[in-house]
């Protein structure tokens, strides 16, 4: 049962709750794939995150979930990030990223950084989805019970990833 068919962009935020729980098979249930602007990819990747999120994240980029998505310079994609940038000086990279890649491919914003993003979001009417909003849908679906998801939702407030899973 696959919900989202249409391109999810996903910011690190939003991805890492998951991969620190290792409940990314929620995300699995739900989409057919979901797509990490590669600027994000590194942010993920970085040095200072934790060993057993890269390999998460690693495995879901082997099995084929999860696609890295690069922007070419001088593409729309890139102008529009380059745009976003200059224009909303606040927004980090990540986020910039996932905007640009979902206005000039169509498809859907995961980012729980609504304090960076909410006005753009508004402003051009984008598509949003944040962790709740993924685990409300899993209970509707059914993939997982409500003590489950409690508990997953504690796991990923309480397991040191607190700023990524809060919606801010």
């Amino acid at each position: 049962m696959i919900l989202f068919e249409t391109d999810v962009f996903y910011d690190s935020d939003c991805l890492i709750c998951f991969l620190a729980v290792k409940e990314c098979g929620i995300l699995q249930k739900l989409f057919s794939k979901i797509i990490v602007p590669l600027v994000v990819a590194h942010e993920i990747l970085n040095y200072a995150t934790p060993q057993y999120i890269k390999d998460n994240f690693n495995k879901l980029v082997n099995l084929g979930f999860v696609q890295v998505r690069g922007m070419e310079v001088d593409s729309d994609e890139h102008d529009r990030f380059i745009n976003i940038k200059k224009n909303y000086e606040f927004m980090g990279d990540g986020e910039a990223a996932v905007i640009a890649l979902t206005q000039e491919n169509g498809g859907v914003i995961a980012s729980n950084n609504l304090s960076d993003i909410k006005d753009y979001v508004k402003d051009y009417d984008l598509n949003l989805i944040t962790t709740a909003f993924i685990l409300a849908i899993a209970y509707e679906k059914q993939i997982k019970t409500k003590d489950e998801l409690d508990k997953i939702w504690t796991k990923m407030i309480n397991n040191g990833r607190k700023d990524h899973c809060l919606i801010i």
